[in-house]
């Protein structure tokens, strides 16, 4: 099999891209028969991330986790983290800083306790203006909370917002650039991915666009910047195959 550096496949990816030029989205897929997440992938557009189109794989490191269900990885654009979890709930906060190579092979440079223990419903996101969230998602989603540093969230200090409905304690929720997203989630499957055009849109369900999706609603969703990003996230060193 042929490989290529995923920089050029990138470049040439935001040269082509009709939507977001200044971001790719990835997906890190679901192994429900043994608990793990698998090779994560990435697309130009967020139809292509949505249906799970022809794509490219970013290497072949095992991208896995143990218990994944009550893990949650995100990015706030710049670093990469995943939660943490004992019986008893989330408790801990762990970063991979700004190195996708440390993410796949579940490498984490620091921990970080919370100060008090979450749902394992709860869903943890971030954006890339340094904030923040958690949804209280016990049986779904009808509130969230934000905060402006990750300090804030380890201390739980936020600001409480409602979003005037309950969804899914299956969907995932993600921004990049001040554009929101979630998913559709219905006994387990994703079905569709919702966007919105900023934050209070999100609260407001001000739905921009609905992309039909398929794939299990524990995959991981992301959207990160392309170039010139690319060498401050360590992807340059990655290559991409076709995935078949």
């Amino acid at each position: 099999m042929k490989f290529q550096l995923l920089f050029s496949a990138l470049a040439l990816a935001t040269a082509t891209a009709p939507l977001h030029a200044d971001v790719v989205f990835m997906r890190g897929y679901t192994n429900l028969s043994n608990n793990t997440h698998t090779t994560m992938y990435w697309w130009n557009t967020i139809q292509g991330q949505a249906t799970a189109a022809t794509s490219s794989a970013l290497d072949s490191l095992a991208f896995t986790a143990t218990s994944f269900a009550a893990d949650y990885y995100f990015t706030d654009g710049t670093n990469y983290y995943r939660t943490s979890q004992t019986q008893s709930g989330i408790n801990e906060i762990r970063s991979f800083g700004s190195s996708l190579t440390n993410l796949l092979a579940n490498n984490h440079i620091a921990s970080y306790s919370l100060s008090q223990t979450f749902s394992t419903n709860d869903d943890f996101w971030a954006d890339s203006e340094g904030n923040f969230y958690r949804n209280n998602s016990n049986s779904g989603s009808p509130s969230v909370v934000k905060y402006t540093s990750l300090a804030n969230l380890l201390a739980n200090v936020g600001t409480g917002f409602s979003y005037g409905v309950t969804y899914g304690a299956g969907d995932t929720f993600w921004s990049y650039g001040g554009k929101f997203y979630r998913t559709n989630t219905n006994n387990g499957n994703v079905t569709g991915i919702a966007e919105y055009a900023s934050f209070q849109a999100l609260l407001n369900r001000q739905v921009t666009t609905t992309y039909n999706a398929n794939g299990s609603e524990k995959d991981v969703f992301m959207t990160i910047p392309t170039p010139g990003a690319i060498a401050l996230l360590g992807l340059a060193a990655f290559v991409s195959r076709r995935r078949r």
